[in-house]
């Protein structure tokens, strides 16, 4: 399952993360890769 996640400090200061799927097919031969390499990945 292709995800993005977003780490980010609350008002609080707290630590969260966002994990969103993303579209399209898994490929985890590309192991942890940035957004931008996902979206411009060519088959």
């Amino acid at each position: 399952m292709p995800a993005i996640a977003i780490y980010f400090n609350d008002p609080d200061g707290h630590y969260l993360e966002f994990i969103a799927i993303l579209n399209g097919e898994a490929r985890p031969e590309l192991g942890v890769i940035s957004y931008d390499e996902w979206i411009n990945y060519k088959t």
